[in-house]
């Protein structure tokens, strides 16, 4: 019996509230029966294995109509609230967004786009090529670093905290962005983080957010799928998604805005509604 138990648990909340919805849809149709005094047994020529037969086919046909159903209505976005936070989670390219678009960035904000120090093909590096200019970039660093009282290091560059952000108004598509001091370079500029990091860093990238959002609504990517390098091991969209949605949730952070979370690519790389039950789960937790 506790094998039984433990098999069900380890199937999908799809596969969970399918069964749920067709027990309930044949539980309810054979009480109306019923009531009207209808029974399979009074049709002639079905003997008890046919009723049985009956029954179980039609438990098949609403489970797999209702598995389809949900399939297909979670299958392009999902919407959940956190800490009265109305956020969505859905497919497309944050640069074609009207929100406030949040970019991961170093914790330099290096504007040195080469391909050595910041990729080209990276959000941080088509902001600075393509949506921004280099020299606005610069002056809205240097005013961040002035009011949090940072000095320049060695290199002529700001350490800011992880975390922080550094609001830029483009005078280039008139977008204002939101860059996220996200990860660490080190001597051969490769950034490296781990997850304990990581969420430290998601959690004061909320209140950063909250400070400067202006009750805009924000949109974001996955932060941290352009991070070949976690410490402890690679990273799935899935565990950066959650981790993303856990610390809005932990930080005590509610944005009385939209918050947007765009899936770059194959939005069905992320089964979305099992990712909004399991999440739910965790909040009552």
């Amino acid at each position: 019996m506790n094998k039984i138990y433990k098999w069900y648990h380890g199937l999908s909340k799809q596969v969970h509230d399918s069964i749920a919805i067709s027990v309930t849809v044949v539980g309810l149709l054979s009480t109306i029966l019923s009531i009207l005094g209808i029974s399979l047994g009074d049709i002639q020529g079905l003997n008890l294995y046919m009723r049985i037969g009956a029954v179980a086919l039609a438990f098949i046909v609403v489970y797999v109509f209702a598995y389809m159903a949900i399939g297909k209505i979670f299958r392009e976005s999902v919407n959940i609230t956190i800490r009265q936070t109305s956020v969505s989670i859905s497919c497309g390219d944050i640069f074609e967004a009207q929100e406030l678009r949040v970019i991961g960035c170093d914790t330099h904000f290096d504007t040195r786009i080469d391909d050595i120090v910041i990729s080209k093909k990276s959000l941080h590096g088509q902001l600075v090529l393509e949506h921004g200019n280099k020299g606005e970039i610069d002056m809205a660093i240097e005013a961040e670093a002035k009011r949090l009282g940072l000095q320049k290091n060695n290199d002529g560059l700001y350490d800011f905290p992880l975390g922080t952000i550094v609001r830029y108004d483009s005078s280039v598509d008139n977008h204002t962005y939101l860059m996220l001091a996200m990860s660490e370079l080190n001597s051969d500029y490769e950034a490296h983080t781990n997850m304990a990091k990581f969420e430290l860093m998601l959690m004061k990238m909320w209140k950063e957010i909250s400070r400067v959002y202006a009750l805009n609504d924000v949109v974001l990517p996955v932060l941290g799928t352009g991070i070949p390098r976690f410490d402890d091991g690679p990273k799935d969209k899935e565990d950066l998604l959650r981790c993303m949605l856990c610390t809005l949730n932990s930080s005590g952070v509610t944005l009385k805005s939209k918050v947007k979370v765009l899936i770059y690519g194959n939005i069905r790389d992320i089964p979305l509604y099992e990712y909004r039950n399991m999440f739910s789960t965790t909040l009552r937790r």
